[in-house]
Formats: structure tokens, sequence, C-alpha cells
């Protein structure tokens, strides 16, 4: 049985780089928010500053709609890793909802993973410059706002959480398949 891992965290808490230490791991597709946001953000001029237009996530949320199709098609055996900062909204908790559905349609095992990460850690990485190069926010303030102003969806009574403060994405990764039951491929050649 193949498995879809949903990792959820707010910005800079972690999501693509625990998504690929966990694609590393157990040979899964990543699929970052960025994947599916990046055409988008990309044509409307997104910086990482300042505040993208209403019709961007729309837009986006058109392409996320294309690769959960793709998806669907993909082989039976073939694990995925999706990304997302689920903010307390219905319209959030539907798209949460569409992975799970996604997960079950493929009957694969469906792993929710809320990440959790201390403010203070936060706007330390969403500082970075590496973040430049996926249109990532990138200004602290910013980020406390938004965290103000968005409570994230609660995690299910299923997800496991994961405060990524101190952890490695490596051992991040390790408890997440041994939460799923599954086998790492860590430190294998």
């Amino acid at each position: 049985m193949s498995a879809l891992y949903y990792l959820v965290g707010p910005p800079a808490s972690g999501k693509r780089t625990v998504g690929k230490a966990l694609a590393d791991a157990s040979g899964a597709v990543l699929i970052d928010n960025h994947l599916i946001n990046d055409p988008v953000f990309t044509a409307i001029g997104a910086n990482g500053r300042d505040p993208l237009p209403g019709l961007a996530f729309k837009l986006a949320g058109r392409i996320g709609e294309i690769v959960r199709e793709a998806v669907l098609c993909a082989p039976n055996d073939l694990d995925h890793i999706f990304t997302n900062w689920l903010s307390d909204t219905e319209r959030d908790a539907e798209l949460y909802r569409q992975i799970r559905d996604l997960a079950q349609a493929r009957d694969a095992r469906f792993v929710p993973v809320w990440l959790t990460c201390q403010r203070i850690e936060l706007t330390r990485r969403v500082a970075l410059s590496d973040r430049q190069e996926r249109n990532k926010l990138r200004d602290p303030a910013t980020l406390i706002e938004a965290l103000d102003r968005n409570a994230t969806l609660p995690p299910p009574t299923d997800a496991l959480l994961l405060d990524t403060t101190d952890t490695s994405p490596t051992e991040s990764a390790r408890r997440i398949l041994t939460f799923a039951g599954q086998n790492s491929r860590l430190g294998q050649p």
C-alpha cells in the first residue's frame, strides 16, 4: 500500500526541508506547495515581501487541482508528500479534505503531520536568503502578522505533531516514517 504524507505548518516551519528529507528516506515524490504556487507567484511578480493579490491563490488552486488529478494517474505503489500551510478557514479545511480524499481514492495510507516551530525560530528562518529562490515569504514582520491573523487549522486526531524548532530534517523524517509504520532508507547507499 502506498502512502500520502501531508506536511502542514506555518511558513518557515520546515515543510519543504522536512519533505525533502522524507522523500530521500522513503522514495516518495515531493509535491511542495511552492511547486504549485510558484508558476502563479512568479507570473504576478511576487517578491516574498509584498502582499499577494487574492487572485493568486485562486489561480494556484486551479494548478493544485491539476496536480491532484495527475497523482490519481500515478502508479499505485508510488508514495507522495504534499506540503501546505492551512489556516483555520473553511477553504483550507476543504483543501485538507481533498488531500485526505485523494489518499483514499488511491487506496493509500494517509499520514497527516502538523509541524510546529517556536516563533523566534520562525522569524529567524523566514529571513534566510535561500527562501527568495522559491518566492517564499521573507519578511519577519509580515510573518508575525500572518500568524496573528490566521491561526493554523487544528490538527486532526490522527495527526503526528512534530516540533521542528530543534529537530533536524533527517530526524523529523525518521519520526514521520516511524509514525506511519514505514521503513526508512536513511543511511543506506
